[in-house]
């Protein structure tokens, strides 16, 4: 995973800034086109496919669902009967996976995905049908950013 290159990490704060900044972030009001412009500046080479995707998966649902389960936590310290609900917790695993993937293809962008086709072109000349299709199929998944978080 990339480090912040950012000396404000959000341990250098304590618990009061911490929720500061939260309400700041949750208070946005054009938070998707926000998101959207800052992942086009800090990557300018990724397609506009991977910027959308980049925003759904950390500012529109992946916010959603870290709510949902941080409302899920404090539900079942209220009332301990309560089950705590899998489903809310693999909901923001599955965003949080896939900021994983895009985080690793975000920075090389274009040139990354351009690398893969090399990739591809090299496997065809071998005539590596299967491995091409292997690869086809993951590029795919990575530039849609819906694969399945792994298995715990």
């Amino acid at each position: 995973m990339q480090q912040s290159h950012d000396a404000n990490t959000p341990k250098q704060f304590n618990r009061e800034q911490r929720w500061e900044i939260i309400r700041t972030l949750l208070q946005r009001s054009n938070l998707n086109s926000q998101a959207k412009q800052a992942f086009r500046q800090a990557y300018p080479n990724a397609p506009e496919e991977m910027l959308k995707t980049a925003v759904f998966h950390t500012y529109v649902d992946g916010i959603e669902a870290a709510i949902d389960w941080l409302v899920d936590l404090e539900l079942f310290l209220r009332e301990p009967s309560h089950q705590l609900d899998i489903a809310v917790t693999y909901h923001l695993l599955y965003h949080l996976y896939n900021w994983y993937q895009f985080n690793a293809l975000l920075p090389d962008g274009k040139a990354g995905v351009l690398e893969r086709l090399k990739e591809i072109k090299e496997l065809a000349s071998d005539g590596d049908i299967k491995a091409i299709i292997a690869t086809v199929e993951e590029l795919e998944s990575m530039l849609k950013g819906d694969r399945n978080y792994p298995s715990f």
